[in-house]
């Protein structure tokens, strides 16, 4: 039975749902996304080392602005995919590069930390997908999806509202939001292996590299915020 993923980006691939002589497989996601990955990193090194001093508050939202474009264009072109998910990777490169610096700034350590929070996490989520420990469907998918609006808004008011989150609401949140981009690890996998076993064309490998890469930086993320608030108590 066929799960439409609640990932936005990997759900666009519905739409090249096509047999093709040169179909995608395990490996060429794989490939694709370290690629994708590899050049976030770079940018990341680069934007620090040789801008340090030139980066601020501004280049952090034109960045988030330039990757929020990227996946838009890259999740609804198959043919442009690979050099939106290039632009999405430099961009985000440069904005996990300042958010991970004003985090090491203040706990020592907590990148490296986050990083090989962050594999373990995937290892874990791969696992549980390939056992089938845990049932991937469209209810499950359903779920995760009414939990992460519900996670959005009360962001949101947080926002508006900071003094909602005094006390241990903002722990909650974290600790929500941080199960919640693990768990959509296994949607992302769903999607993979329903494209694989559909025979889709290899030129989709890309549109699911990005996607599978928006769930890895964002469950990174949620490990900076999850350790820096053990980090002070």
């Amino acid at each position: 039975m066929r799960m439409r993923s609640r990932n936005p980006v990997l759900s666009q691939a519905n739409h090249y749902d096509y047999v093709t002589e040169k179909p995608i497989t395990y490996a060429s996601v794989t490939i694709k996304t370290l690629f994708l990955l590899s050049i976030a990193v770079v940018s990341a090194f680069v934007s620090l080392y040789y801008f340090g001093d030139q980066l601020s508050m501004g280049w952090l939202f034109g960045a988030m602005i330039v990757g929020l474009i990227s996946v838009i264009f890259g999740s609804r072109s198959i043919k442009y995919a690979p050099i939106f998910g290039v632009i999405y990777a430099i961009s985000e490169g440069l904005v996990l590069g300042i958010v991970s610096a004003l985090f090491a700034y203040v706990y020592e350590g907590i990148v490296i930390t986050a990083l090989a929070t962050t594999l373990l996490v995937f290892a874990i989520m791969l696992l549980l997908f390939q056992t089938n420990i845990i049932k991937v469907n469209q209810k499950f998918a359903s779920f995760l999806v009414v939990t992460l609006m519900a996670v959005i808004i009360m962001s949101l008011i947080g926002i508006m509202i900071p003094s909602v989150f005094s006390g241990n609401l903002y722990t909650v949140i974290v600790l929500v939001s941080a199960a919640l981009s693990a768990f959509f690890l296994l949607l992302d996998f769903q999607r993979i292996k329903t494209s694989v076993e559909s025979g889709m064309d290899q030129k989709v490998g890309w549109i699911l590299a990005l996607g599978l890469m928006i769930t890895i930086v964002w469950i990174y993320i949620e490990m900076l915020r999850l350790l820096a608030i053990f980090a002070r108590e």
